[in-house]
């Protein structure tokens, strides 16, 4: 071949086909693998490019031919279970006396011709210059091979007509020799290269299951029983019969010199070394390090054995293939591929449990015969049915519109060929009081309306069981019960008034299984893939679990603890932890359910700790003792209460990423139920499984609404945001890091910034100190217990802590992050082994926007309201409370308010006049004690504080900073008064730094109000002495 050859290598990933992709590829050439199976069966680069498709599909064909020159067929019937490969190898079928068996004979028949006439197809139509077909010594005709003597029967090329009609080994022989006729007959200016192969054999081909040849199957044999201790070896027949093996590295060879050639004609492509099985089976033992004399064989004579003898005649291959002749002796191939299995074989010790290790080995003693039926892959249909609430005439209707749409979008995946074959059965369950579901004869009702909708008999199993109306998830426990001791390998937990809308979901929910055991490493199965609700967008409301499921939980899909709800997002929840839990595009409606009300009073459980957690531990501990011990990935869910819902802050965040070894959920809880906003926002993003989008029915306020993110979460981690924070586009990140870090914290404070103060309120502010603890991660950055953070950027562990956001607070917000952080804390540092409090993460960043633009007023109430609500913090927390020795501008105007209420009662101008120089002489004493403070005392602390207001400015600033700091002292009095929380009055204050900085920080404020009240008490007698 030329160097503008482009190849397209069918099968190319199988055992013949990858060995011979990497040899073309090595040689410059470009090459294409078309192949049903995603890996190749050998390391290294084998082609420049890979699709993945079925040869039984046209189109496929003509999409795998594009700009293609040249074609090496290979591919054949490769259906297996993927969920019993224990290596890479196993995933290539082969072939072998396993397989290739009267059983099989007729579907493989149809499936291999079905690819070859469609490649032919495609190849004359696309203008393919040379086509490489892959046929079999078993096309000569049985007669010449049914007895097995000393002499070996030697097989020309043209002994295939040796008897007149042909008559080739089984109906797999007589597809190759049918196809090699096509080729031959069709007309076209295709050169055609036919090779008929010889048991190839060697390193990296099947060498266990059913479909591995005969080298393989015996030293696989050999190592298990030398592994074992045994003495006895398997040998299916008497060992009489008599094969020649080519070993894999003259096989390829052999293929490059064919292609080279200028023959049309089929070619004999194996060896000449003819041996008898059992003396196969004694190199097997020698090359394993036995001695055969010490064995006992056991040679199953019920067995397909296939011929009796058969061997390769080379002479015109040598003739046409430039001298070609098999370079490596039986032994040296043996002895090659033995050092291939064993390594496998270590390569399993490695990875299970001894006891899984020893099971396995004492499986490898013998080998297996496959029937092609047992390897259709089931589904079984779990569909709890009850007429209550709709009556009898509803639900048979809607059982026959889901019966209508389960044969509409099975179709194809029961009837397709060359692929995974699928069948469903469907499992309906009735409990015992729904009487008008049961009738009166052997087939229930509800049978006969499926039966009526066109399913088969075979395909129903109707079950009356003994459970109470409405208990949704006990049906679905019962039926997977029985689809579980049926050998079903999928269990779809449905509903009788759903409808499948999309064809093709088994064959896709079946793909996303595998790709996803692929790309977390685990065994197919370890997984849950759910349809697209439409009717509730977003939530994996119909899920599809594995038998591999089944096997952990000893047949249970889901706890007892499930009543009607909430067992299918536990099913995904759980597989979650290792990223093998996703939503494929297949859709299903939901007649009533989902977000709206059921037909059955809902019970809910809690799941997502304990309930969780044990079935977690029950799959890790699986996973570990298959040789799977996969690290789990973290769970953290981004939780924003949105009352404004504010489109371009929202879309940052739903646009963050997590890293690989993160999984991550977003859950809006949107807060005003009239936002015009909503629509936009759910029908961008409703659809994504990452994405939960809820709505209250009414106004809750901040509190309740992250309160309810929290019940909607079933992470180890949540991080709060508020709904106008732009965040880091790292943020998950570092979120990650941090937790990384510190895997022992209550949670994480991040920092939040807010944009350059340019105006004397935003400055004023600052210097107030009402935003010092939005970045306090900032200022104490190695700290690993901060007194708390605020919830604009707060990340916390989830327990069963039974802490929540206490609504005692207001709506507006106002001391329920300070309550929870000490909580969180609290129980982390008393419940976790070596737990620590609120860990700072500058790292986390986002970044706040000044409230309405900065506006006066609105900056002001809501100062006034976060006070009004963190008063309440003196009676909940007393430990970190201290005395002051003075009262605070908000307490010194009470007591002018007393006066001045006195001085009406009393009817004394006097006292009037001395109440309001004292309210006055109070202002005034806070401001120029702020003035001293802020522009003398302590100015170097406003250095470095962000703001670009000019110099000039700054006196305003600070004036208006008293005004600020005197608002909140007044919210927090007043909010303590209106709660009649008594106790919490007098000279008590919150600590905000609950006692990490206590001495410096008390006794500056305490020092401060001394201060304060020596120049109030100053000017307030210059105002009585002099007038106002």
């Amino acid at each position: 071949m030329d160097a503008s050859a482009r190849i397209l290598v069918t099968g190319g990933n199988g055992f013949l086909g990858s060995h011979l992709a990497k040899a073309l590829h090595d040689k410059g050439h470009f090459v294409r693998i078309f192949d049903i199976s995603p890996t190749p069966c050998i390391g290294g680069t084998i082609c420049n490019e890979f699709m993945l498709g079925n040869a039984c599909d046209l189109d496929t064909c003509r999409s795998a031919m594009k700009d293609i020159n040249v074609v090496l067929h290979l591919a054949a019937n490769v259906s297996h279970h993927p969920e019993h490969e224990l290596s890479v190898a196993d995933r290539h079928k082969m072939g072998g006396m396993g397989t290739i068996h009267e059983q099989n004979e007729m579907q493989i028949y149809f499936e291999n011709h079905t690819m070859t006439f469609n490649l032919l197809i495609v190849a004359r139509d696309v203008g393919v210059h040379t086509f490489f077909y892959a046929s079999s010594a078993c096309v000569y005709p049985e007669a010449l091979q049914s007895s097995a003597t000393s002499l070996d029967v030697s097989l020309r090329e043209d002994d295939v007509f040796a008897d007149g009609l042909p008559h080739p080994q089984g109906l797999y022989g007589l597809e190759k020799l049918i196809s090699e006729l096509l080729l031959f007959n069709q007309s076209s200016p295709i050169a055609f290269k036919i090779a008929r192969f010889h048991n190839v054999y060697g390193p990296g081909g099947v060498w266990y299951g059913g479909r591995e040849k005969a080298p393989a199957a015996m030293l696989r044999k050999a190592f298990s029983v030398k592994e074992l201790g045994s003495n006895s070896f398997e040998i299916w027949g008497t060992g009489a019969q008599r094969r020649s093996f080519l070993y894999i590295d003259d096989a390829v060879d052999a293929c490059l010199r064919l292609l080279a050639s200028s023959n049309a004609g089929p070619v004999n492509i194996g060896s000449t070394e003819a041996v008898s099985v059992l003396e196969l089976s004694r190199i097997a033992l020698e090359v394993a390090g036995l001695d055969p004399s010490l064995i006992q064989f056991d040679f199953q004579v019920d067995r397909p054995v296939g011929v009796a003898s058969r061997n390769s005649n080379n002479d015109f291959a040598c003739q046409i293939l430039d001298g070609w002749t098999p370079m490596f002796s039986l032994r040296e191939g043996m002895k090659a591929t033995g050092t291939w299995i064993s390594h496998e074989l270590c390569g399993l010790r490695n990875t299970l449990s001894s006891e899984m290790f020893h099971n396995t080995l004492s499986t490898f003693q013998t080998s297996h015969l496959i029937n092609l039926k047992d390897d259709n892959i089931i589904f079984a249909i779990l569909l709890p049915v009850t007429s209550r609430g709709i009556g009898k005439s509803q639900v048979l209707h809607n059982i026959k519109t889901f019966a209508q749409s389960l044969l509409e979008t099975t179709w194809r995946d029961r009837h397709s060929a060359g692929s995974p074959r699928f069948e469903f059965r469907l499992y309906l369950g009735v409990d015992r009081v729904d009487v008008s579901l049961r009738g009166d004869t052997e087939i229930t009702v509800a049978e006969q309306a499926l039966r009526e909708a066109g399913i088969s008999p075979r395909h129903i199993a109707v079950s009356i069981l003994d459970r109470q109306p409405g208990h949704v998830c006990a049906l679905w426990r019962d039926l997977a019960v029985m689809a579980y001791k049926e050998g079903c390998d999928y269990f779809t937990l449905l509903g009788d008034d759903v409808r499948l809308l999309d064809e093709g979901w088994m064959r896709k929910i079946h793909a996303k299984f595998l790709s996803s055991a692929h790309d977390a490493n685990l065994p197919v199965g370890a997984a849950c893939i759910a349809f697209t609700d439409i009717s509730f967008p977003g939530m994996p409301t119909f899920p599809v679990v594995h038998r591999f499921h089944m096997d952990v939980f000893k047949g249970q899909v889901i706890p007892e603890v499930f009543v009607n709800q909430d067992g299918d997002p536990f099913l995904f929840q759980l597989y979650r932890r290792w990223g093998t839990s996703s939503m494929v595009g297949c859709r299903i409606s939901n007649g009533i359910g989902g977000s709206d009300d059921a037909r059955y009073k809902k019970k809910c459980t809690s799941w997502t700790f304990s309930v969780l957690d044990q079935a977690v531990a029950s799959t890790e501990a699986h996973l570990s003792s298959t040789g799977h011990a996969c690290k789990q990935k973290l769970t953290l869910d981004v939780i924003v209460p949105s009352y404004r819902v504010q489109m371009s802050f929202l879309e940052q965040y739903l646009a963050l990423q997590p890293s690989p070894t993160t999984t991550t959920m977003f859950i809006i809880i949107v807060d005003n139920p009239n936002s015009l906003e909503l629509p936009l926002l759910q029908s961008k993003y409703n659809h994504r499984p990452d994405v939960r989008i809820r709505v209250n029915k009414k106004n809750l306020g901040a509190a309740e609404t992250r309160n309810r993110g929290l019940r909607e979460s079933s992470a180890d981690w949540v991080v709060f945001l508020d709904d106008d924070v732009t965040p880091a586009s790292n943020l998950l990140v570092e979120i990650e890091k941090s937790i990384l870090a510190h895997p022992t914290a209550a949670g994480f404070v991040g920092n939040v910034s807010f944009p350059l103060a340019n105006t004397v309120f935003k400055t004023a502010a600052h210097i107030a100190g009402v935003t010092f603890f939005w970045n306090i991660a900032e200022r104490y950055p190695h700290s690993v217990d901060l007194p708390w953070g605020v919830t604009a950027c707060l990340v916390v562990r989830r327990h069963d802590d039974g802490v929540i956001f206490d609504k005692r607070y207001p709506k507006t917000g106002g001391g329920e992050d300070i309550d929870l952080c000490r909580l969180k804390r609290n129980w982390n540092i008393q419940h976790l082994e070596g737990g620590v409090g609120f860990v700072a993460a500058p790292n986390v960043r986002v970044v706040h926007p000044w409230w309405a633009g900065g506006k006066r007023n609105v900056g002001y109430q809501r100062f006034y309201m976060w006070a009004y609500g963190d008063g309440g913090l003196i009676g909940r927390f007393p430990e970190v409370c201290w005395c002051d020795w003075t009262m605070n501008a908000a307490e010194w105007c009470l007591v002018a308010g007393i006066l001045f209420f006195v001085a009406v009662t009393l009817c004394s101008i006097e006292l009037c006049f001395a109440s309001l120089r004292l309210l006055v002489s109070t202002i005034l004493a806070n401001v120029l004690h702020d003035a001293y403070r802020h522009l003398s005392r302590d100015a170097r602390r406003l250095v470095d504080l962000p703001s670009s207001l000019a110099r000039g400015f700054w006196v305003l600033a600070v004036a208006e900073s008293s005004f600020v700091r005197m608002s909140s002292e007044m919210g927090r009095l007043v909010g303590i008064v209106r709660r009649r929380e008594w106790a919490s009055l007098g000279l008590k204050r919150f600590d905000w730094f609950c006692g990490e900085l206590r001495g410096a920080n008390i006794w500056e404020e305490r020092v401060d109000g001394v201060q304060r009240v020596v120049v109030g008490l100053v000017l307030f007698v210059l105002l009585m002495k002099y007038g106002f």
